[in-house]
């Protein structure tokens, strides 16, 4: 099949009528038909803030990949403006892999990866360039690609060259790939004067796992920070719960154009979060936002034929609290509050519903006291004996959040395995837990102790299942509790 941005929005213009909007998300982003992964280009330009996704309009399927575009004003409400990249030349025909944008002049400038068969008919992956004046039309540069598998080190793979980084360094410009060395995973940084005109610079950082994908880099609170995403990566207990994993890196000071990796942690321990962009704000804010799905996944969008799947997170403003990225919604969540209700001291003995806590979308915050079974125990997404159970154990200090008891289960694609459980570690005997949860019409976001560990999961309640639950014995010290107004289009 040959590809072009016409053919695409010509079929989503005539086919997004068959898509069931059973589980469609109300406050977070997903394509009007297709399949979405990665989140590219997180940007801001001309006022408004621009997301791109790897996306494939065809089929709720990963297929041969577009780039998919919205814009919003405020991080909050989202507009859908079509496809911007298809894979219509002969240096990308298999696929515009992911990528970012750099601002400059009044100019986006994308980077992405373009995939096709070099002369000896091998699938090989390399690095192309697209601009925009006006932010909705783009044009491949003439010389793409512009970053080829002849710029690799000896020892790299010209199959796994990929997702580059984009940014601004000295008087010029920098770009971090993602590369499988021959005996680790490598970052790979290149230097240019113009963007189309790359110098290998060096290894910028190895022994990353296999093969890391997704490479984003910035500076918080006087630091710098390698985001990368470990593929294949075979699971280890808490530390790493799925075979893709999206972990922060964080150094003092990047030396001589090299950053040793060190010390990282995960990002979000959930079932589905993977390949998160950062961007920084005109305030000066760093936001993220992540692919809220996992890769061998079979949700109930896909085996039920709704004709869609992925979404991606809700915007998470980052922080460096004791040497970990922090995260939590960004505040402009309260422009979406409608009903609120806040309690105080509510003891719970066995099970205890509260008036007016239930809905969705909703957001509740809760702190949490006196455990004195050892365990607190949230019920969401209720109806009946069905719910997500959100589940802090004070003996381990281990905050899970078990989807198995939903009404729709997540299943595993042949050859995969079906996590119904995440975990994170949180300190044990907890004096007060302190939980920021997200819900959506097919998913939950659990922040803990005010952002330092986070999970994220897909959940798929039976419809009209919104009922919050409290089990256990403790006493919820505060409760605050809003329903949101729709805000993603």
């Amino acid at each position: 099949m040959e590809y072009s941005t016409q053919k695409a929005e010509a079929f989503i213009q005539a086919n997004t009528g068959s898509v069931n909007p059973l589980f469609r998300p109300h406050l977070h982003m997903a394509a009007p038909i297709g399949w979405i992964n990665d989140p590219n280009g997180f940007s801001y330009y001309q006022g408004q803030y621009h997301m791109f996704c790897q996306y494939y309009p065809y089929q709720a399927i990963w297929g041969p990949m577009h780039w998919g575009h919205w814009t919003s004003p405020d991080l909050m409400n989202w507009t859908w403006r079509g496809v911007a990249l298809a894979p219509d030349s002969p240096f990308d025909n298999l696929g515009c892999f992911s990528g970012t944008v750099l601002v400059k002049d009044e100019t986006m400038y994308l980077m992405y990866t373009g995939v096709h068969k070099n002369s000896r008919g091998i699938v090989v992956q390399e690095q192309c360039l697209a601009t925009s004046k006006d932010g909705l039309t783009f044009e491949k540069h003439p010389a793409n690609p512009v970053i080829t598998s002849a710029h690799l080190p000896a020892g790299s793979d010209m199959v796994d060259f990929r997702d580059p980084k984009l940014m601004p360094h000295g008087d010029g410009y920098r770009v971090l790939l993602a590369s499988r060395g021959e005996h680790s995973g490598l970052l790979l940084s290149y230097l240019s004067q113009d963007m189309v005109h790359w110098t290998y610079e060096g290894v910028f950082a190895d022994g990353i796992s296999l093969m890391p994908e997704c490479p984003d880099y910035f500076h918080l609170d006087g630091k710098d920070i390698v985001v990368t995403c470990l593929m294949n990566q075979p699971p280890e207990g808490l530390k790493y719960q799925n075979d893709h994993h999206a972990v922060v890196y964080i150094l003092g000071d990047e030396m001589a154009g090299r950053f040793i990796p060190q010390e990282h942690h995960s990002i979000d321990l959930g079932q589905d979060f993977y390949a998160p962009q950062t961007l920084l704000t005109p305030d000066g804010r760093h936001v993220m936002i992540g692919w809220m799905q996992m890769w061998g996944e079979a949700p109930p969008t896909h085996y039920l034929k709704h004709n869609w799947q992925g979404l991606y997170t809700f915007p998470r403003q980052l922080s460096l609290r004791d040497g970990k990225l922090c995260q939590q919604p960004i505040e402009e969540i309260a422009a979406l509050y409608e009903r609120e209700v806040t309690m105080h001291n509510q003891q719970v003995e066995g099970t205890l519903s509260l008036p007016g806590v239930e809905g969705s979308p909703s957001s509740l915050q809760v702190e949490l006291t006196n455990m004195k079974q050892g365990k607190a125990d949230i019920h969401l997404m209720q109806q009946g004996e069905m719910f997500a159970l959100l589940r802090y154990d004070a003996a381990s200090g281990v905050l899970s959040l078990d989807r198995s008891r939903l009404y729709y289960p997540v299943l595993a694609l042949p050859g995969q395995e079906a996590h119904d459980v995440a975990a994170v570690q949180l300190e044990k005997g907890l004096s007060s837990l302190r939980l920021d949860i997200l819900l959506d019409t097919c998913s939950i976001e659990v922040f803990a102790q005010d952002g330092a560990a986070a999970l994220t999961s897909l959940a798929f309640p039976k419809e009209g299942s919104a009922g919050i639950r409290f089990a256990g014995e403790y006493t919820v010290k505060e409760l605050t509790f809003q329903t949101l107004k729709r805000a993603a289009e």
